[in-house]
């Protein structure tokens, strides 16, 4: 039956029979256990035929561990009592595996990036990362000498506020809490301007996770964070522009899908959605103030030009389902997008510069045509052909 470490709250009590200990497999703190398996190479056997005992001995494979310890046990008087408090919980530590430092850390990073991307988990790491591990110690020790009890309880670790929580708050599974804490840093970022919004739907109905949840963990975050901005450990986040904020958005959202695609396309066919989906951005005017899209959300934007550039090129089969994954939504919602942007500008009711219609010219040409000092028409050495048709034409 397995158990939950009692020190973080979220990882569970592993078995090393061979060290008759138990461990956690998220914190690394053990104890000692009585369950020692009968292959164990360290057991010595008594008694004669048919009457055989044994009775099991500890083998530590890491030499380094029992150096200075073969007399008697440290004696811990003359300590005072924080001191044998500290020595009582280092003496638990498992000292002969490698693990990784701070493992819970690395979960959530891990699971950031497989809910969300690699951009989304570099944009949440440094918040992670507070939420996960201890203070450097110089800090903690000037959290301790506070006497303002409550800033001293925001500065402790969060993740220890949220994994000790009452049931209804912390989840009901060891993976329930890394994915709390992993949408929670996740949403700090969005509201701090470092990411997009991201779809908390899909993450929360998947791993059962409530909305009282999901926001008890980021307040708990957001609390620490602010509790170090006062310290003066962090610098208050600077304030980005509702432009700034999607510029970064359709970024991030671009480098999701070209990930994706890398995987399904062959490189050709990759480069030529690369060249129009460029070209097809900039006749809608993303990422800026002015954007022709810029009432809809940056991700489904982004999704449905990409989708339009498919469609285009003919590689579309199965392609929405594909983009919706990447962000947690619907392939029929990108496709609803899509054909709602394309029928209001094959009606007149909306121009989108032609970046929604079906017609024999690429997005690359009409622009290169509608705006022949673009960058992209200039990097492509097209501008001085377009002028010099328009010359010609003209006479």
């Amino acid at each position: 039956m397995e158990q939950e470490c009692k020190e973080c709250g979220a990882g569970e009590m592993v078995l090393d029979a061979e060290k008759a200990e138990l461990y956690c497999n998220v914190c690394g703190i053990t104890t000692p256990s009585k369950d020692v398996m009968d292959a164990n190479a360290g057991k010595n056997t008594y008694g004669g035929d048919g009457v055989a005992t044994h009775s099991p001995v500890r083998n530590d494979d890491n030499i380094n561990a029992n150096i200075g310890t073969s007399g008697s046990i440290m004696s811990t008087q003359g300590m005072t009592a924080a001191e044998r408090k500290k020595w009582n919980r280092l003496r638990k530590v498992n000292r002969g595996n490698v693990r990784i430092k701070h493992p819970l850390r690395d979960s959530v990073r891990k699971k950031v990036q497989e809910m969300y991307g690699t951009y989304a988990m570099e944009a949440a790491e440094p918040y992670v990362k507070m939420m996960c591990k201890p203070l450097k110690p110089k800090h903690e020790l000037e959290r301790q000498a506070l006497k303002d009890e409550s800033l001293k309880r925001r500065l402790s670790m969060p993740k220890q506020a949220i994994c000790r929580k009452k049931d209804d708050l912390r989840g009901d599974s060891k993976e329930a809490r890394i994915v709390m804490m992993a949408m929670a840093a996740v949403e700090v970022a969005r509201e701090l301007g470092e990411s997009s919004r991201m779809d908390r739907r899909s993450g929360m109905n998947q791993y059962g996770i409530t909305r009282k949840q999901l926001l008890s963990a980021k307040r708990a975050l957001l609390n620490h964070y602010k509790a170090r901005i006062t310290m003066g450990w962090e610098q208050p986040p600077s304030v980005k522009t509702p432009e700034e904020r999607r510029e970064d958005g359709v970024e991030q959202a671009v480098n999701h899908i070209h990930d994706m695609l890398s995987d399904v396309l062959s490189e050709e066919d990759h480069l030529k959605v690369n060249a129009e989906v460029e070209a097809r951005l900039a006749l809608l005017g993303e990422p800026t103030a002015e954007a022709l899209t810029g009432n809809t959300e940056v991700r489904m934007a982004v999704c449905a030009v990409f989708y339009a550039t498919l469609v285009s090129l003919g590689l579309q089969a199965g392609m929405a389902d594909r983009l919706g994954a990447v962000f947690g939504i619907t392939g029929s919602g990108i496709r609803a997008r899509y054909e709602a942007f394309a029928s209001a500008e094959e009606s007149g009711e909306a121009d989108y510069n032609g970046a929604f219609l079906l017609i024999a010219m690429t997005c690359f040409e009409i622009l290169a045509t509608l705006h022949p000092e673009h960058t992209l028409i200039q990097k492509a050495g097209l501008g001085e052909a377009c002028n010099s048709e328009k010359g010609s034409s003209s006479s």
